[in-house]
């Protein structure tokens, strides 16, 4: 009975562990050099002020990340990328859906599926980018204070999210806009 007990676990672990890799349906790179993420399926690049640990693979992501790439995935979503600066004192990470929404209707969608868990919405601020509407929403959760910027590429909704501790955040809020700013449409080639 023990040998049964034993072989069931080491199958469990074996099956855990071999777990199916996630598909990238918008394959991406960040260039750590250049501070440069491009997304060439999606049309965009975004260049990075400071230095931030940037993860694109949800392979090659920590466990709770791959977690919720997995979330993600199941939802029709994809989680573009998830980093921190190397101080780990701010956060970002990626995410696109393909629903053609406006940027505004997506945001407030967003919002309205988490509104339980926001403290001190600030609301949106609505701006253009060379032709793109951004709309950034502000909101305390956990004891982080988020940058939200939501925008729209052909039929692609994506979504770039900051953080940091209220403390940080005022002081560089003007950092993750000027990351946003960045923002610029390819070709996709």
């Amino acid at each position: 009975m023990k040998s049964n007990a034993l072989i069931s676990i080491i199958v469990s672990l074996m099956i855990i562990g071999c777990s199916r890799p996630l598909v990238q349906f918008y394959p991406d790179h960040y260039y750590n050099n250049q501070r440069v993420y491009e997304n060439k399926p999606l049309r965009f690049l975004l260049t990075f002020r400071g230095n931030w640990d940037i993860v694109t693979d949800p392979n090659l992501m920590e466990r709770s990340f791959r977690k919720e790439a997995e979330f993600f995935s199941k939802s029709g979503l994809e989680l573009l990328f998830i980093g921190s600066t190397t101080e780990g004192y701010h956060g970002t990470r990626g995410v696109a859906a393909n629903l053609n929404d406006p940027a505004e209707e997506y945001a407030t969608n967003i919002r309205n599926l988490n509104k339980q868990d926001i403290q001190n919405d600030q609301g949106f601020t609505i701006s253009d980018n060379e032709g793109i509407t951004v709309v950034k929403w502000v909101y305390d959760k956990n004891g982080y204070r988020f940058a939200e910027f939501f925008f729209n590429i052909d039929t692609y909704d994506i979504r770039i999210a900051f953080w940091s501790r209220p403390e940080y955040f005022n002081k560089f809020l003007s950092v993750y806009e000027e990351i946003i700013g960045s923002l610029t449409v390819t070709n996709g080639l």
